[in-house]
């Protein structure tokens, strides 16, 4: 494919992320609509990435972008201590959807690494702590701060400057020796806040459904585990569900389906789905009201903007309205039960695992995922992966029959990948 004019004049100037430059992969989207994305060379694709795993109420909703116009219009930027009808009406709904209570407060920044930042921060202002406890394979953000305490491997050309993270091994069935039992996970979590001193930690912080590190399930006894160690010890319970929240696994947060409460919880790119930059930090209201009259050390310049805020009370009413949570859920028993019977057809060898929650899951292949994902792509389908994992994130608005034709395409391009 030759470089397009477009591209050349982008690339002279911009830089692309995560990639060398002249490696970059780049599409050239022309227009947008539901499930599928436009590409100028290609033509119509499904977006199994929902862009960045972000555009959960689907691309070019209309209630999104009337809710964005209008705040256009009526006020487009003010300060961070303005008082504005939309950021009360967002504050309302993140309340009433997010499940720590009634009177929790809402912290708002512009992305995920930053909400993760400030969570970091109100931990440590809330217990005079420092040290915060993570999965070893978690991933909460690239800045600087949030890659020292994870363990993802995009630390590495920082790591050598960074201090030692405090990590616990994932926690899941599937990664676990054999003979080990899952509360085996909660043992060797027990020994490592024995070993710094539960007095020391200021949080766990944990994402409510682990995205392309794994897309793992926890065993059930686990997060009830980390929430009474939390509480012997005065350790808060941070929930990151920045890819996870606003309906990704068929509940408004997946935090919903573990049973165990949580103390504060990060949110982000289904916040507005991708429609203007938006995060948050919820927070449990006894913890908030430390701060009625404490200073909170807390601030950016485009705190709650406006626009913004906008973006993200019309993308929450379009989940409610739509019934988008329960599609979820619904179209995600669809892809289950077809990535289930390619566990067990005879003819597709490659496919050894499948799971995941709603529409956040994963297709487990041997030899690596890369191939499927050329062959879908040709066949029209964007096909995010990483290692053995073929990741399936389609906007929430995407219906069983066109989930039941995206499994038609990948089984299609599982065979041709088979013959290369």
């Amino acid at each position: 494919m030759t470089e397009s004019e477009l591209l050349r004049r982008q690339r002279a100037h911009l830089f692309f992320t995560w990639s060398a430059q002249t490696r970059a992969r780049t599409l050239e989207i022309t227009d947008a609509k539901g499930a599928r994305f436009h590409v100028a060379d290609k033509g119509w694709v499904w977006d199994l990435e929902s862009q960045v795993y972000n555009v959960n109420v689907g691309h070019k909703h209309p209630h999104v972008r009337q809710r964005m116009v209008e705040q256009l219009d009526a006020l487009p930027a003010c300060a961070p201590n303005a008082v504005l009808p939309v950021r009360a009406r967002l504050g309302e709904l993140l309340v009433e959807r997010g499940g720590l209570g009634a009177d929790a407060k809402a912290f708002l920044a512009t992305g995920g690494s930053e909400a993760v930042e400030n969570a970091i921060k109100f931990a440590r202002l809330l217990t005079g702590r420092t040290k915060v406890v993570t999965r070893r394979s978690s991933y909460h953000g690239a800045t600087l701060a949030v890659l020292e305490i994870a363990g993802d491997a995009r630390k590495q050309p920082f790591a050598a400057t960074m201090a030692e993270g405090l990590h616990i091994e994932d926690p899941y069935p599937a990664r676990a020796p054999a003979g080990e039992r899952p509360s085996d996970w909660l043992e060797s979590l027990y020994a490592l806040v024995e070993r710094e001193g539960g007095e020391t930690i200021a949080a766990i912080l944990l994402e409510g459904f682990t995205g392309t590190n794994g897309m793992q399930h926890p065993p059930a006894d686990f997060w009830p585990g980390v929430r009474s160690l939390c509480d012997a010890h005065g350790i808060l319970l941070i929930d990151d569900e920045i890819f996870s929240g606003f309906g990704r696994t068929g509940r408004w947060f997946a935090h919903e389906r573990w049973g165990a409460p949580v103390d504060l919880m990060t949110m982000g790119k289904g916040l507005t789905s991708g429609y203007a930059p938006l995060s948050g930090v919820l927070v449990r209201g006894e913890l908030a009201a430390r701060f009625d009259e404490e200073v909170l050390w807390c601030g950016l310049t485009h705190y709650a903007h406006p626009v913004s805020c906008a973006a993200a009370v019309g993308s929450i009413e379009a989940l409610a309205e739509d019934g988008l949570i329960a599609n979820a859920q619904a179209v995600g028993e669809v892809f289950a039960a077809r990535f289930a019977a390619m566990v067990e057809d005879p003819k597709l060898p490659a496919v050894v695992g499948q799971r995941g929650l709603g529409l956040m899951r994963a297709l487990e292949i041997e030899g690596g995922a890369g191939p499927l994902a050329e062959q879908a792509w040709a066949r029209g389908a964007f096909l995010p992966w990483k290692g053995d994992l073929a990741f399936l994130c389609p906007p929430l608005c995407m219906q069983s029959d066109e989930a039941h034709a995206v499994c038609d395409l990948l089984v299609d391009a599982l065979v041709a990948a088979k013959s290369i």
